[in-house]
């Protein structure tokens, strides 16, 4: 038993971590083609980043290589998910996403100095591990608010069974492995995620998954995509209803980029610039807006110069 749960299993739980981890990369490749959000809520993804962070820590601390392999993806698929959602996101979006990669960041940093200069091997140990933990309590609040509102509304839409599904094998194999080898950081909190998907499976199987109003649905992507990248999370990661901070692109469900769905950002080269546009079918050719084109109307019309010409970026 002791090859098996100390080798096998967390081999195994690797590799539905990463598939847990990765779940989002079709509505994010989406969301990088269409530069519009629709529903999904980007917070999720700085936090994937964050938590694998604390738990890449973790592993330097315990010398444990099982660690490392899902939590390295993750973490740098969480980054990928960041930076291609803000460019798409409002002021107040790209504020929170920000605000949670500065703040993580000086974080690990503080706390990488106590660690060097002020703490022992064992309470160092002790205190990456509690961090680890803490961290993955605030992962789960986007889950838990979730289930809320499905047992309000009656109606579990929101949640994916094959991923609910897949958070329960996942937190399963964790909490084995954390057994095998006594480490409490490990089957403690993944544990709470195997019950957290059965939760989810159950909401599912009460409720089941009725049909939403077009407005709420509108650039939603895949059954998949728009989900909660790992941490045992089932449920699908789009932005509440009436919450304005998260209700974006909502104005259609055209995959045209738009230029009114971007904000000023310095890394807008992660996503196709909203002004350019395969011609029409006859010539082909990509056409780019001019300083004059992107001029205010009542400017241009001071100019002299026709308003009326065909829409910028789009084919004549």
């Amino acid at each position: 038993m002791g090859v098996f749960t100390e080798t096998v299993v967390p081999i195994f739980g690797n590799i539905l971590a990463t598939a847990m981890l990765l779940s989002p990369v079709p509505a994010v490749l989406r969301l990088r083609r269409t530069g519009k959000l629709g529903d999904i809520n980007p917070l999720p993804y700085p936090m994937t980043s964050v938590n694998c962070a604390g738990w890449i820590a973790y592993g330097f601390a315990t010398a444990n290589p099982y660690i490392f392999p899902a939590n390295v993806a993750g973490f740098l698929a969480g980054l990928f998910f960041s930076l291609t959602a803000f460019p798409c996101s409002n002021q107040k979006l790209q504020d929170r996403i920000t605000a949670i990669l500065v703040t993580a960041s000086g974080y690990f940093i503080l706390l990488g100095l106590i660690a060097c200069f002020g703490l022992t091997d064992k309470e160092t140990l002790r205190m990456w591990g509690t961090s680890a933990v803490a961290i993955l309590a605030l992962y789960y609040l986007v889950p838990l608010s979730t289930l809320v509102a499905i047992v309000r509304s009656r109606n579990a839409a929101s949640i994916y069974p094959p991923l609910a599904a897949t958070a329960i094998a996942n937190g399963t194999m964790w909490a084995v492995y954390g057994l095998a080898i006594r480490d409490i950081n490990l089957w403690l909190p993944n544990s709470f995620g195997a019950i957290l998907g059965a939760v989810q499976l159950l909401l599912r199987f009460k409720y089941g998954a009725k049909p939403a109003p077009a407005a709420a649905v509108a650039g939603v992507a895949g059954a998949a995509g728009g989900e909660a990248a790992g941490g045992g999370s089932g449920v699908k990661g789009t932005a509440a209803d009436g919450d304005e901070e998260l209700a974006i692109g909502r104005s259609g469900d055209s995959d045209t980029p738009r230029a009114e769905g971007r904000q000023g950002s310095e890394i807008h080269l992660l996503a196709p610039r909203p002004w350019e546009s395969s011609g029409g079918a006859a010539g082909g050719s990509s056409s780019r807006a001019t300083p004059q084109q992107l001029a205010p109307a009542g400017a241009r019309e001071a100019a002299g110069e026709s308003t009326t010409g065909p829409a910028i970026g789009r084919p004549s």
